[in-house]
This record gives C-alpha cells, structure tokens and sequence, in this order.
C-alpha cells in the first residue's frame, strides 16, 4: 500500500505537470472503488482548472478552481499515471482525465480499494477526510512535546499507534517497522510505558525515516511507481521491513517476524528487545 513517502513523491510530480491545467473530459469505468465514484465526479471535474496540489497524510488533494477539492486515495493497488500525450487504457484503468492543450491523467486499481471524491469546500481543512486526520509527521508539531502525551494517554502497542490514521498521518507498516528499529523500540511496547526520552528518539525516527523514504522517491517491491512509471529506489536501504532471518546491520542478529493486528511486523530481537508481555511469532 502507498505510504505517506510514495503519495508525497506523486504529488511532487504532479506540481510540475498539472497544476495550471484545466480538465476538458472525464471517463470512468463505471465500477465501483473503495466507495463508489459520486454520480456527479465527471461533470463537476469538468471545466475546472488544478490551481494546487496537496498531500495530507496518504491522501492526494487537488485543488480545482472554481473553488472544489478533488481527492485522491491510491488504496491497496491505485497508480496514477501523467501522459502529455492521449495514451493507451490498459485493464484496471478506472479514470482518465484529459486536460485541455492535451495531456491526461490515469488512474488504475487492479483491487479497487483506492478512492475518487470531489467536494465543494471553503478550505481544505473543511473537508471530512482531512478533519479525521491525525499529525502529519512532515508537517509542524511532530515532535515529542505533542507525541509523549500522546503515548501516555494510551495501552495501545506502539505499532498500533502509529499506524492510526487519526493519530499519526500518513504512517503504514513499512514505516512503522522501520521508525520503531530506528528508535530502538520495540514494535510490541506499550505506549504508556515509554519515557520522554525515548519519545524524543520516536518522533526524530518517524521524521528521518519518512524524509529519507521520500528523498528515494518511495519503496518499490512490486505496483508502486510515479505518475511517470518510474519505481522507487527506499527497497534497497531498509532495515528491518522484509529481512525476515537476515542479519541487522546494527548488531547482526537475526531479524524477526510477528504478528500484529493480522499484519507482519518485522524487528530486531536484540536492538528492540524492551517488549513487556508476551506476542506470538510467526510460525
């Protein structure tokens, strides 16, 4: 699934490509996403010009003119691609959005678990996805003096926390997995338990590891690419997050694999090994 640095990475490209274009048609497939595509998406699209594009945690917002919002959720398996030229619509296209002077936007969902909305709003903060929203760890504020109170009002594990949505924006399992190892906490620790300190090393974590992701342009194993098809390159610089029985780089010892929330957590035993109660492996 896109995380924060793969959704940061589109919306940098689309800067340099969309903005300042106005929509002239709008082609759907007709099948349904996460939820279904509102009835009204391709008229309302339509003759309006992408004045901004924003990205608050793994959702893309543009920003049309007359005053709309279109928003973007790329879900499990969306990729959304720039041609400057009318291109081919392979299976799984579920929207092309063609711009006046040429050029158009694609976007394919081979799962369909991604989303496409346009709402009218005063602001971008009116909007009832960007509300529900927690911190932006790229964003202002991301730091311990917010984070640490977070964490003491809470029995939650740590991974759990960090990838709530309405807590931590942005944040899925690669970065969760690779954050905790960097703060040297384990993924199973409760976040009551966890001092200043050691809230102080998550928060400057979280930051570094989001920062270096995108300075990557994302991790790429199989689906995620660019809106010009060019993959990520953070695969070949993570930690933890995938090296099932391969050595640390830190210490050497063997990283493992457990199950959290039916999602693999991945971690060093020996680096993280402050973990209160008990987790089960995976066998």
């Amino acid at each position: 699934m896109p995380e924060l640095p793969e959704v940061e990475t589109i919306a940098r490209k689309l800067r340099n490509t969309v903005v300042g274009k106005r929509v002239s048609a709008v082609f759907l497939s007709g099948k349904s996403l996460r939820a279904p595509v509102p009835g009204h998406f391709a008229s309302a699209l339509t003759d309006r010009t992408i004045r901004r594009v924003h990205r608050m945690g793994k959702y893309l917002i543009l920003e049309m003119e007359p005053k709309a919002f279109w928003l973007i959720h790329l879900g499990m398996s969306g990729r959304l691609f720039y041609f400057s030229q009318p291109a081919t619509k392979p299976e799984h296209t579920h929207a092309v959005i063609q711009f006046e002077g040429g050029g158009e936007l694609q976007y394919r969902d081979p799962r369909r678990f991604g989303l496409l909305d346009i709402q009218e709003a005063s602001t971008l903060f009116a909007l009832n996805q960007v509300q529900r929203l927690g911190k932006d760890p790229l964003g202002t504020g991301f730091d311990a003096g917010w984070l640490w109170p977070e964490l003491l009002h809470t029995r939650r594990d740590l991974k759990a926390f960090l990838l709530d949505q309405s807590r931590v924006a942005g944040v899925g399992n690669i970065y969760a997995c690779e954050s905790l190892f960097r703060a040297r906490l384990h993924p199973a620790r409760r976040c009551n338990t966890v001092s200043r300190k050691e809230a102080v090393a998550l928060a400057r974590a979280v930051r570094h590891v989001l920062r270096h992701a995108v300075a990557h342009r994302g991790t790429t194993f199989s689906d995620f690419t660019d809106s010009d098809g060019e993959p990520g390159e953070h695969q070949d610089f993570l930690h933890v997050f995938q090296r099932e029985g391969e050595k640390c780089h830190r210490c050497r010892a063997r990283i493992q694999r457990l199950r959290q929330g039916n999602r693999s957590t991945y971690f060093c035993p020996r680096c993280q090994n402050r973990a209160p109660g008990r987790m089960k492996k995976k066998g």
